[in-house]
């Protein structure tokens, strides 16, 4: 079993919603954390536990629109919610390096179980880099889509992570 901390400069989440007008797009950035994983010829080896927890400061969310970011901002109330935490405690190999992921996602103060897919490697130098996707509907952490000056933002958010990790 190898622990790997996620490299914060390097790991970051994005995120795109759809709204009435047009997509709207976010990044949130430092991600960190760290990973446990058994570790073949450059690939996780499903047949042992594996698990990873991240976490991302709810002020570090940002939208491309300065006013849906404020009302993202308002209505996720980072003093009262100021992390967004994931473990992750199960991976199934899907094939060609890209893996099933689970787990819990505690987002607003609701804790839900998650799924999305992941491509996962290990390079000859130990570091893991992931590139994983999932769809969020806010709905399910308490949360309404924001409306601002008629732009209706949908409840469905695509997330994506880019997470770089160096062996312990």
């Amino acid at each position: 079993m190898t622990r790997f901390t996620i490299t914060p400069g390097r790991s970051e989440l994005t995120a795109v919603a759809n709204s009435s007008v047009h997509p709207i797009h976010g990044e949130g950035k430092p991600l960190s954390g760290w990973v446990e994983a058994v570790v073949n010829d450059g690939a996780v080896d499903v047949s042992r536990p594996a698990s990873a927890h991240l976490e991302l400061e709810v002020t570090s969310l940002r939208a491309d629109n300065p006013l849906v970011n404020r009302e993202i901002q308002r209505r996720l109330d980072p003093r009262r919610y100021p992390t967004v935490r994931a473990d992750i405690d199960e991976l199934s190999e899907l094939g060609n390096g890209r893996y099933g992921v689970r787990g819990k996602l505690s987002l607003h103060g609701i804790t839900q179980e998650v799924s999305g897919e992941a491509a996962i490697a290990v390079g000859p130098d130990g570091v893991m880099k992931v590139d994983g996707e999932l769809t969020l509907d806010i709905r399910e952490y308490g949360l309404e889509p924001p409306k601002v000056l008629g732009l209706r933002v949908y409840p469905e958010v695509d997330v994506r992570l880019k997470v770089v990790a160096t062996p312990d």
